[in-house]
């Protein structure tokens, strides 16, 4: 595709997008109610709102590119909600999680629904926010971005994209229970995916610097560029480089080796190298950050006159891409993954 077509292309995609959004009332993003794993549906007579239009089929959809916004009070299914300010937010419930019949969708600030995502719905919080969700059944937890209104049924708490519940290893139930605390507000611009995944089972600097607050100017996002490839990895390296990691990437925040143990990965049979690691402990924490994107195989070996710790990547959990291996190894400061 020549370069010319494709900023064609991003313009039409544009146009489309905002068209959609200058057009779409209170609540298009009404995405998360009655959602549960094979079952997504949405009543509009129920609810007497209707769905968002769907402006994509892609995989990889646009990141940010809405609109700050709190919002006036509305009423869905004869329940009021409040928009407001919650800077002291955390709550415990439960949640669920919606995906496929979702993606592409605009959300209620005119982003784009991508259940790839850790993303969320939140029925009164600013949009877009950063809430921190712990799922308190097996204790995993991550940040994610709050791009949408819901749920509006059954007294959840909070709505989750298809990825975060594979993150916090609820994707084959309905709900689960969770703690949910405000983080901050998230920035409008960019694709904020690696400082997402960098939050998995980890305190990121900017709770820990600020209690759980964090200011617009403090997160850095990455403008929004089309995800690496596999055939991209494959050009990244010829073989395996040891790499020694610089512990202190991983010496603020909870335990992770502490964290339970995720169900056994479904999805992709692959072989990635992570690295060879000196250091026995910095390995078992690696190995614990990319066992929620697939199973890792831990083997020691000799190196010279050393035993070093070898992790590879042989199982990718359904829905996870090369592209996720790769920027959650760039978060982590390691050299690229080498596929094999």
């Amino acid at each position: 595709m020549s370069l010319k077509t494709a900023s064609a292309r991003r313009r039409s995609l544009a146009a489309t997008i905002g068209a959609a959004a200058a057009s779409a009332v209170l609540l298009a993003g009404c995405s998360a109610a009655d959602l549960f794993a094979g079952n997504e549906f949405f009543s509009e007579s129920s609810m007497g709102v209707k769905a968002s239009p769907r402006v994509t089929t892609s995989r990889n959809v646009p990141k940010g590119g809405g609109r700050y916004q709190v919002g006036a009070p509305y009423t869905v299914a004869g329940r009021t909600f409040t928009p407001r300010e919650q800077p002291d937010l955390d709550v415990t419930g439960q949640a669920s999680w919606y995906g496929p019949a979702f993606h592409g969708r605009l959300t209620a600030n005119g982003e784009v629904f991508d259940q790839y995502h850790l993303s969320a719905a939140h029925p009164t919080l600013p949009l877009p926010s950063y809430v921190r969700v712990t799922n308190t059944a097996n204790g995993a937890s991550t940040i994610v971005r709050v791009n949408d209104r819901g749920p509006f049924s059954h007294d959840r708490v909070i709505d989750l994209s298809r990825r975060t519940a594979e993150v916090l290893g609820f994707i084959n139930q309905g709900m689960t229970d969770v703690r949910v605390q405000y983080v901050g507000p998230a920035p409008l611009q960019g694709d904020d995916t690696r400082f997402l995944v960098a939050s998995i089972n980890q305190l990121t600097p900017y709770e820990i610097n600020s209690g759980t607050r964090m200011a617009y100017g403090d997160v850095q996002v990455a403008q929004t560029e089309p995800a690496p490839s596999p055939s991209a990895l494959d050009a990244a390296n010829s073989a395996a480089t040891p790499v020694n990691l610089p512990f202190q990437l991983l010496s603020y925040g909870v335990d992770i080796a502490a964290t339970p143990a995720l169900p056994e990965p479904t999805g992709t049979p692959v072989l990635i190298g992570l690295g060879r690691f000196t250091d026995s402990d910095a390995a078992r924490d690696i190995a614990a950050r990319f066992a929620v994107l697939g199973a890792v195989d831990t083997t020691t070996i000799a190196q010279g006159d050393q035993s070093v710790t070898q992790l590879t990547l042989n199982h990718l959990r359904e829905g996870v891409t090369a592209a996720d291996v790769a920027q959650l190894a760039a978060s982590l400061g390691l050299a690229d993954p080498i596929p094999y």
